[in-house]
């Protein structure tokens, strides 16, 4: 194990904590402990704006240092509003970062390589090479020469900076990058769980703790349901088999769903990849999914900041209606900078900001008329007196139209603060909107979320249990009659049956927040279940992908786990905190009970046992829901650390090379030596298919190739791809003089001749054997030609 690097990557976050402290500090002042669990993402999120901008001019180590001295100015800012860190706390909430920070390095030490099968690390690693090499940003595509980066790269961005910040190499700094961002993600977590549980009055450790495990660690119930499913009687095994392994079979297996169970229901042969693959048509992912797959993909990624926009929309929730400037000021300088980084980080997550701040608007307790000056009220009419002559109804929907504008302007200082890449850059186009896809059937969709419904529900029925105890039970009855008819009307005639599970409990949730009744929690679960209801309704039509929300829902899903997770992390500690405070006294009087009874000293109708099974019931409920949580990381944790400890495979190893050294030890000094050229000379290597051993010359290296995978005909259009993989076929087998166009063409320094090359062409392939064409580099089974300008100028026709 690399132990220095890991140091100085836990030296460099400290110093980042300490920087964002105080900028947390001043926008957390209203929550416990001063937000100082948000320290890390409060100096992380400025940092990368910050060189965002300046790369566009020019990008090094200096725009790395101007960036830590923008955060810097930040930090004594707030400082000087007078506002302090509670610096134990900074210490404590490091701690958990670096807890969080280990578990990844535990995982990414047991398979360090990057391989370019069944993900995109290839994609990732290349791009953050090409950013390391960047004089400005956007840096050039390294997998379409001359052309800059057509990709939102501020996650690699932000690996590439910690690296260079740190002096680690990128081949290093690949994996330290992941277990930096889930440490983020972890610690995130812990703090705002542990606020909102705070704030009921219960314990801050206890809801960090069931936040933090929830978002981070938890899994989908799949896993349960899968390991369980052959021991369920007949009549239950075979609809739950068609839920759970349905999608598998038939993507995977030939649409054999018995040889499906009989492997992923066997602990010995299940792996976590299959977990995403539930709900036909779509891809759905948790965070140690995603973070274990290793990809740096922005939609991974930027979780722990969707979780640091929904503490600031916290923030924003408990600041109280006097402090004007604060609230806007977390609006749209907090929220507004984050929509900005997910600009250009994950634009996918932009929407999302500005639901965070539609739901805080209009849940807060402060009416969002107060955010607008009080002579601005006055104009128009929004004062106190005139919201309080207003019919409830009404001001309800003033209250929804007015956050919604605020969501409105949050969207576009995102917006702004991202143009370079969003308004002036080079965005990915697609076909634009499409409304009403194929829609999720509720077995599957519950076999993945039917913990994170289950916890929502109870929530629901605990905090709502008491607003009905008065109303008469005919009511009662009538509401729930209704409630049913209109569920089944919205499965039978609308095919629609997650919106009939999720609706009510979204609309449950939001009559609570607003009676006071409920909490952030309920906030959370109704942004996360929205979330996860939305891509039922519309999509991202993307030109390539055959199924309308594959690439909608990977993207998606994650976010909505992600938030309703912390609501339910949190909503699980204070339904168990709740339940323990009722359950010991409620015990203690049912064995007074039972010993009356024995010795019949007297009448039991008073002592109602109710409450102590109903506090019974619950705590049996939410141990359910965590264990069969708790599944899926076990089985991760054996699959990719167990097993190879087990044969002694755990190398311990952060180097991402690995994978070359064991699979193609022939190519590796190769690309060593490709890596280690300065400036940016283009390479030409064989194309060939993505997910492959296929463009290593580029994607090791960061040096701009002529043509890589065929995300570029996704990126550039199907028709500038294969012009290219055309010119790149020529350069290899055509003859002399058009191969030499094409190298003037493309400007090529290195043509690449190594094993795909050789497959590739075969007997076509030219010989290199020309003045034109000095032998740079020879070694293993490659050979790197440099070409000589001159000698290319010059040089007759091929003999």
């Amino acid at each position: 194990m690399e132990w220095a690097l890991v140091v100085a990557y836990l030296l460099a976050l400290a110093v980042f904590a300490a920087l964002g402290a105080p900028i947390a500090a001043l926008c957390f002042r209203h929550l416990p402990r001063r937000g100082a669990a948000f320290a890390i993402p409060a100096a992380l999120a400025p940092f990368a704006i910050a060189v965002f901008w300046i790369g566009q001019l020019t990008f090094g180590l200096h725009t790395l240092a101007l960036g830590v001295a923008v955060v810097l100015a930040g930090s004594v800012a707030a400082l000087r509003t007078g506002v302090a860190p509670e610096w134990r706390a900074v210490a404590s909430m490091y701690g958990v970062f670096v807890v969080g920070f280990l578990v990844m390095v535990v995982f990414r030490a047991a398979s360090p390589g990057l391989t370019p099968v069944g993900g995109e690390q290839f994609l990732h690693f290349g791009l953050v090479n090409a950013l390391e090499r960047a004089n400005s940003l956007p840096p050039e595509d390294m997998w379409f020469a001359g052309e800059p980066l057509k990709y939102y790269y501020g996650t690699q961005l932000q690996v590439t900076g910690l690296s260079m910040l740190t002096g680690t190499p990128v081949r290093y700094g690949f994996n330290l990058g992941i277990a930096t961002f889930y440490g983020l993600l972890f610690v995130v977590a812990y703090g705002l769980g542990g606020a909102i549980v705070h704030r009921r009055g219960y314990s801050h450790r206890l809801g960090g703790v069931f936040a933090a495990f929830f978002v981070a660690l938890a899994g989908p119930t799949t896993t349960t349901i899968r390991l369980a499913t052959p021991h369920l009687p007949d009549a239950i095994a075979e609809p739950v088999s068609r839920a759970a392994f349905g999608f598998v079979a038939s993507r995977f297996n030939g649409g054999d769903l018995a040889r499906t169970v009989a492997e992923l229901s066997n602990p010995g042969e299940w792996y976590w990849w299959y977990t995403r693959y539930v709900v036909p048509g779509t891809i759905q992912e948790v965070p140690l999914y995603s973070f274990v797959k290793a990809d740096l993909h922005g939609h991974a990624f930027a979780n722990g900041y969707v979780l640091f926009a929904g503490a600031l929309a916290f923030a924003y929730y408990v600041t109280p209606a006097a402090d004007r400037r604060l609230r806007a000021g977390i609006l749209f300088g907090g929220l507004g900078s984050i929509a900005g980084l997910f600009g250009f980080m994950n634009t996918w997550s932009l929407p999302t900001v500005a639901g965070l701040t539609v739901l805080a608007v209009a849940l807060a307790d402060p009416h969002p008329d107060t955010l607008l000056p009080a002579s601005w009220r006055e104009r128009l009419s929004l004062s106190a007196t005139a919201a309080d002559d207003r019919p409830r109804l009404l001001d309800e929907l003033r209250r929804l139209t007015l956050a919604v504008v605020a969501g409105g302007v949050v969207l576009l200082v995102g917006v702004a603060v991202a143009s370079p890449f969003l308004v002036f850059g080079h965005v990915p186009t697609n076909d634009g909107i499409g409304f009403f896809p194929p829609r999720s059937s509720l077995g599957p969709f519950l076999v993945i979320y039917g913990g994170l419904v289950a916890v929502f529900g109870l929530y629901v029925a605990t905090r709502g249990r008491p607003a009905i105890a008065d109303v008469p039970g005919r009511w009662v009855a009538g509401g729930a009659l209704a409630l049913l008819a209109a569920v089944a009307a919205t499965i039978l005639a609308l095919d629609f049956a997650v919106l009939a599970v999720l609706g009510p409990l979204i609309f449950a949730g939001w009559i609570l927040v607003r009676s006071g009744r409920g909490d952030f929690a309920v906030v959370l679960l109704i942004a996360g279940t929205g979330l996860l209801l939305s891509f039922e309704v519309v999509h991202a039509r993307l030109p390539l992908i055959p199924q309308p929300r594959w690439n909608t829902s990977l993207k998606v899903a994650v976010q909505g786990w992600t938030l309703g997770a912390a609501g339910a992390g949190a909503a699980i500690a204070v339904l168990l905190a709740r339940s323990a405070e009722r359950l010991a006294p409620g015990v203690q009087s049912l064995r007074s009970t039972a010993a009356d009874s024995a010795s019949n000293d007297g009448p039991t109708a008073d002592r109602d046992p109710v409450p102590t099974l109903r506090a019974a019931g619950t705590i049996a409920l939410v141990a359910m829901v965590v264990l069969a949580s708790a599944v899926f990381p076990a089985m991760v944790f054996s699959v990719e650390v167990g097993s190879k400890l087990d044969d002694s495979r755990y190398d311990s190893s952060l180097d991402g090379f690995a994978y070359v050294e064991a699979f193609h030890p022939q190519e590796y000094d190769a690309l060593r030596w490709l890596d280690e050229r300065s400036g940016h000379p283009t390479v030409v290597e064989a194309p060939g298919d993505s997910y492959r051993w296929t463009s290593p010359a580029a994607t090791y290296s960061g040096l701009p190739g002529v043509i890589g995978w065929d995300h570029q005909a996704e990126y550039r259009s199907a028709e500038a791809y294969e012009r290219r993989v055309a010119h790149v076929d020529e350069l290899y087998t055509a003859e002399w003089d058009v191969a030499a166009a094409h190298l003037a063409r493309y400007n090529v320094t290195y043509v690449y001749v190594g094993p795909n090359e050789i497959e590739r062409y075969g007997e076509d392939m030219r010989s290199f054997d020309r003045e034109a064409f000095p032998v740079a580099f020879e070694g293993g089974n490659v050979t790197i030609y440099e070409i000589d300008r001159d000698a290319l100028s010059v040089s007759g026709q091929e003999s």
